[in-house]
């Protein structure tokens, strides 16, 4: 139960991380468009656009990751995955978690190296807004540690899964998408948004202008 219960929260927290890095990617895209605005009509700038957007990109990156791997949404090259025994791919599974988590802890360690000498020296951007290093760096730091964590978590909850006998559960944790589970969420998304589909209809003209139209193919025969 502890651990289906970290599972959630990492999802909990996933999903506001990826709404909080979707929020800093549309205004970094507002800003670098208000600037593109105000060279064009007014030939005057404010400067610095490009390198927010450059950071809003870079931490909702990290910010990200977490909920993709959540979502097992990251990809995989699974032509061979599929034909492989069960013990082999779960076992290439958890695997996988553990190299992504170590990977990402390596990127962490020394990500957190750079942001540690920029918070002793204050070291600022090369540029006409000076900003902290140390803020865009810790921002895209969390995210790197939020991604060890939540593969920890995976790793011990699909662990404790199959300790359990729970290998079901353990595909639907760690596995890769089979087509069924991708057309599945297909059609849930597509049941889900099925108002905003039938409001693109197409508009078939009538009155007046359906009557032309006829007379139009009545002539031309």
């Amino acid at each position: 139960m502890l651990t289906q219960s970290l599972v959630r929260a990492s999802e909990t927290l996933a999903k506001w991380s990826v709404r909080g890095g979707g929020g800093l990617m549309f205004v970094g895209a507002m800003v670098v468009a208000l600037d593109v605005v105000l060279r064009k009509l007014f030939s005057v700038t404010f400067g610095g656009a490009d390198e927010l957007a450059g950071y809003a990109m870079a931490i909702a990156t990290t910010w990200s990751f977490s909920y993709v791997l959540l979502k097992r949404g990251n990809v995989r090259v699974d032509a061979l995955y599929i034909h492989l025994p069960s013990k082999l791919g779960i076992t290439l599974d958890l695997v996988a978690v553990l190299g992504l988590g170590g990977f990402a802890a390596l990127m962490a360690r020394y990500g957190y190296e750079v942001f540690a000498t920029s918070w002793e020296l204050a070291s600022r951007s090369n540029s006409e807004l000076k900003v902290p290093l140390w803020i865009p760096q810790g921002l895209w730091l969390l995210g790197l540690g939020q991604l060890v964590a939540t593969a920890t978590v995976l790793f011990v909850r699909a662990v404790t899964l199959l300790l359990q006998g729970k290998s079901d559960e353990f595909k639907r944790l760690l596995g890769a998408k089979t087509i069924e589970e991708e057309a599945s969420a297909e059609a849930s998304y597509i049941k889900e948004h099925e108002g905003e589909f039938l409001d693109a209809h197409v508009v078939v003209p009538t009155g007046a202008a359906a009557s032309g139209g006829k007379n139009s193919l009545n002539k031309g025969a």
